[in-house]
């Protein structure tokens, strides 16, 4: 038990100057997106985003990035969807007050045709970068500009599905 106590005691001195931080420990971000796949889609989708992201110091985080893309309706499937998840790293630069930032992360992605019953899963990669430009003391705007690919159908195309992902909302800063 004095073990127990002694470990959790040297995990909390270790783990408080986290806690002291000038910068959000959490961020949470909500916005639209608008994502284009030009190999399978003519059209540009539109959808709703996420992420949140960790901050370990200053400079970097930990981001999930998750968003939801409604390509319109195809002929032959119908409804068509994309569901996107992502995780990885970001490099912030706080020295202006906007926050400019890239980052990359590895997830994947799950393309929906509910009207058809089918669909397709693939692993996906995600990197770009964006500007958080605070408003208020709690909240920011976000612009974010990425690129994310697929590897959808590859038995019938040739390499990956890729396009650009432009994507804008609010952040929500938490535990500053």
């Amino acid at each position: 038990m004095v073990r127990y106590l002694f470990v959790l005691l040297l995990v909390m001195a270790f783990a408080s100057p986290a806690f002291a931080q000038d910068v959000p420990q959490l961020e949470l971000g909500f916005g639209y997106g608008n994502f284009a796949m030009k190999d399978l889609f003519p059209n540009r989708s539109n959808g709703f985003t996420t992420r949140q992201t960790i901050n370990l110091n200053s400079t970097f985080a930990i981001e999930n990035y998750l968003g939801f893309y409604w390509f319109g309706t195809q002929p032959g499937f119908g409804k068509t969807e994309l569901i996107s998840e992502h995780i990885g790293g970001r490099v912030n630069y706080r020295a202006l007050g906007p926050v400019l930032y890239g980052s990359a992360s590895i997830g994947g992605g799950f393309l929906r045709f509910p009207q058809a019953g089918q669909g397709d899963n693939s692993f996906g990669y995600k990197y770009g970068g964006g500007v958080d430009i605070p408003f208020k003391e709690f909240f920011a705007w976000n612009i974010d500009v990425s690129r994310m690919s697929y590897g959808f159908f590859g038995e019938f195309l040739d390499g990956r599905t890729a396009g650009l992902n432009i994507s804008a909302g609010i952040v929500i800063k938490m535990g500053e």
